[in-house]
């Protein structure tokens, strides 16, 4: 089941720590590794480094896969790995003793991309590696260690034999149970004394539980198709087309299983202590916005976990760098108002909501103004204005009103009042009906103001006034 954020519900855990027992989301984690100077995200709260969960927690369950894997064979790397394997064979038929160094190279290359596939996609990986990613020089050591763990498993079912029947049936089920755990130690961990280690297998088996079994019902199953598919259709293939066929189907089907294998250490990474690797390159951001990011991030960790002056040191700090962020002054004005900060609304709120007025968030400024009780005091003409248009719009008409009332004795000498009590007039009369305190405001500009650039304003709103009138009476 996947674990979800501790602090976004909503929201798959991408990151864990082990010592606060805390599963962070990319939310909480923002950016790529090369971010932050460590070179790795730290805890927000014990600032030890964080184990990255992301792949194996967004894992959907291995029994819900199963299209995945058969197209994930169908991805160009592995195509192009078929397509090989299907020309060894039709080669093998005309090339005399080189055919089987031909056949050899062919199943080390094959061998060496399905290891390849396993360990890919126990890192999480999901895009199929690339043919050019298996010729790193592996394939002959690592094929001769498949050879060394046949042998070695031929060598004990011949000690068996000599016991009996009934252990020769025993090791046989042993094999073929533990053979799909022997192949993903060896793609793992590169080791053929750990891939032969019973107790090895048999631990590594009980850490993926039972959905082990079921990858061994699968990968039976799917390892049998070539058999199957090729007696379908054997009699339908000219006789040179056989072995080609063979090589074709046996590669394509064995890359499918060796994706069933991958896909289920995938899914219990955790338990299995597989490093996940991470797509860096699609998380990093730039300074400013990683920085902002962060803070944002972190402020919600702290006040989730009740630091509310960590929660404020963090946003102050960053603020101090980028005064202008409007989601900075955003998440600190909403941070006052949870602490419940009278002091600091009182005198920063006059501040911040002229802020936003300046950064063209009057509808956020007037949306915290409603947010703020009591009201922060507003002292500058401009600002009460920019809000009152604002709480206008969302026809707030209370407030606005009371932001405009007596703006002319309190500053005289402010330059746009023509303006502002026109606005007043449409707030009296759209939101009170008060047709009466219309018309004064009305006068009042036209008196106080006559060469208004808004003369054509108040003539009209003049005569939708009088026109109101006479059809009342």
């Amino acid at each position: 089941m996947t674990d979800a954020c501790h602090y976004h519900s909503s929201s798959e855990a991408a990151w864990q720590c082990a010592p606060c027992q805390r599963d962070y989301c990319a939310d909480c984690i923002p950016g790529a590794a090369a971010n932050y100077p460590k070179g790795h995200p730290d805890c927000p709260l014990c600032h030890k480094p964080l184990a990255y969960v992301g792949a194996s927690n967004s894992a959907r369950p291995f029994w819900q896969m199963g299209l995945f894997f058969f197209r994930y064979a169908l991805q160009p790397g592995p195509l192009t790995v078929v397509a090989l394997a299907a020309g060894a064979g039709l080669l093998i038929g005309g090339l005399g003793l080189l055919s089987i160094f031909v056949l050899v190279a062919a199943v080390a290359l094959v061998t060496r991309y399905n290891l390849l596939v396993i360990e890919r996609l126990a890192h999480g990986q999901l895009p199929a590696p690339g043919f050019g990613d298996a010729l790193d020089g592996n394939s002959a050591p690592l094929f001769a260690k498949v050879i060394g763990m046949t042998l070695i498993a031929g060598f004990a079912g011949y000690q068996a034999a000599r016991l009996g029947t009934g252990a020769v049936q025993i090791y046989s089920i042993a094999l073929s149970l533990l053979a799909p755990a022997a192949m993903i130690v060896l793609a793992l961990e590169n080791s053929l004394r750990a891939a032969i280690n019973p107790l090895k297998l048999l631990h590594f088996t009980v850490i993926i539980g039972w959905p082990y079994w079921l990858l061994w019902l699968a990968t039976s199953a799917v390892s049998a198709a070539p058999e199957l598919l090729l007696a379908a259709v054997a009699k339908q293939l000219p006789q040179w087309a056989l072995l080609p066929a063979i090589a074709a189907t046996t590669s394509y089907f064995s890359i499918v299983t060796s994706a069933m294998m991958g896909y289920i250490c995938l899914s219990r990474q955790q338990r299995l202590g597989i490093s996940a690797e991470r797509d860096d390159d699609a998380h990093f951001l730039d300074e400013r916005a990683f920085d902002c990011a962060l803070a944002l991030a972190q402020s919600h960790i702290l006040l989730r976990e009740s630091d509310f002056n960590g929660a404020r040191r963090t946003l102050v700090d960053t603020l101090r760098r980028y005064p202008d962020d409007p989601v900075l002054n955003e998440r600190y004005y909403r941070l006052l108002l949870v602490t419940q900060d009278k002091k600091a609304l009182r005198e920063l709120g006059p501040h911040l909501l002229e802020k936003f007025i300046r950064m063209n968030r009057a509808h956020k400024a007037a949306e915290l103004y409603l947010a703020t009780d009591p009201p922060p005091v507003i002292d500058k003409s401009f600002l009460r204005h920019q809000l009152a248009e604002a709480l206008y719009r969302q026809q707030k008409y209370r407030p606005a009103a009371l932001l405009l009332n007596n703006l002319h004795k309190d500053d005289k000498d402010y330059r746009q009042l023509d303006a502002a009590y026109l606005l007043l007039a449409q707030v009296y009369l759209d939101g009170f009906n008060r047709e009466d305190m219309a018309k004064k405001l009305l006068a009042f500009i036209k008196q106080h103001f006559p060469d208004s650039e808004l003369k054509q304003q108040v003539q009209t709103l003049q005569r939708v006034l009088a026109g109101t009138s006479i059809a009342s009476t």
